[in-house]
């Protein structure tokens, strides 16, 4: 079963990689934010998966698929018995992820809606489990092993079967380590908050936004304002997702829930800001680590042609950069102090 780790604030503001686009990917749990075997308006939506195994060890992988605003759970595999083993340093291609069978690493499902699937990486035959592994009181277990995962999701015209090669419409979505979710807990260091910016609603193009639940530990509130890019000022009022523990949900901009109002000729330039209130712990938190339900989210836009139905994903940002300190940290390895981020995690 996999549940989120708890990361303190100065490991976000070091790594700060988890809002925008970064180059820091490698880890030893990582999450898709998106894919799917499912129909929808613009006909069969798929998901290729590359997933590389970044050691010279045989790596177990398992995973959980979880989707829907109450996180509907599906787990494959665990630590001791993986889903599939990558050889040393092998990077597997895995076509249609969510509909291929077991033995080239898919989910084997005929159905699979738009969800997020986090996968988790460990030394084969090695103990990953937090509660019992060497280290694992100050969440680092000696036979966590990096991965990463990159990822096509894409839509075949409406009856097209795959092995035809239809035409398709894509876009990219980049595997995001455990330690970049966005949190309440880091509000001190500024971290708390992200913003997804180019969002339109004309004839011509649509938006949507996808909000996903970190956290297998905590029911979260995440509040979205909408603002017009040229002005800074806000359109309509703040609109809220609820979410269960790894609860997911992709919504047009102008669902009801969201902003109805902003739609015409003049709902160009735009951007939300999204963060996190009223987060709720389950009842086994505390058992896992997890006092304060460990606060963490996800966050991810999309511009879609209406005439092709093409694709453009929107990447959230923070609303600061890193400091001059930090990015010497990372870039020179050599940092002032220590921080030892606790993994609230068993694979």
């Amino acid at each position: 079963m996999v549940k989120v780790k708890n990361v303190v604030a100065a490991a976000l503001m070091l790594c700060a990689s988890a809002a925008m686009a970064s180059n820091f990917r490698v880890s030893d749990q990582v999450y898709l934010l998106a894919g799917a075997h499912a129909g929808g308006i613009s006909g069969t939506f798929l998901s290729d998966v590359y997933i590389s195994n970044l050691s010279t060890d045989p790596v177990g992988v398992s995973l959980i698929y979880s989707s829907g605003t109450a996180g509907s759970q599906q787990t494959f595999g665990s630590s001791g018995t993986p889903w599939f083993v990558l050889q040393p340093n092998e990077r597997r291609e895995i076509v249609d992820f969510f509909g291929a069978p077991q033995s080239q690493g898919g989910l084997g499902l005929t159905s699979a809606p738009v969800g997020q699937v986090i996968f988790n990486g460990c030394k084969q035959g090695g103990n990953c489990d937090l509660t019992t592994c060497p280290g694992g009181s100050s969440g680092a277990c000696p036979d966590f092993r990096n991965i990463s995962i990159e990822s096509r999701i894409y839509s075949i015209p409406p009856g097209a079967v795959l092995a035809n090669n239809p035409p398709t419409n894509g876009q990219l979505f980049s595997g995001l380590p455990w330690y970049s979710f966005v949190s309440s807990d880091a509000a001190s260091a500024g971290l708390d908050k992200a913003f997804i910016t180019g969002l339109r609603n004309t004839t011509l193009y649509r938006s949507n936004l996808g909000f996903v639940n970190a956290s297998q530990f905590s029911t979260t509130t995440l509040v979205i304002k909408l603002f017009n890019g040229a002005t800074n000022a806000q359109i309509g009022s703040n609109a809220t997702v609820t979410l269960a523990p790894l609860g997911h949900t992709q919504l047009n901009i102008n669902n009801a829930a969201l902003f109805p109002s902003f739609t015409g000729s003049t709902a160009t330039n735009a951007f939300v800001t999204v963060e996190q209130t009223n987060t709720i712990p389950t009842s086994d938190a505390g058992l896992n680590g997890c006092g304060n339900g460990c606060p963490a989210f996800f966050v991810y836009g999309s511009v879609l042609d209406n005439q092709s139905g093409d694709a453009t994903t929107l990447e959230p940002q923070y609303l600061k950069p890193l400091t001059d300190s930090a990015i010497n940290c990372i870039y020179n390895l050599v940092c002032k102090g220590s921080f030892n981020p606790h993994r609230a995690v068993k694979h």
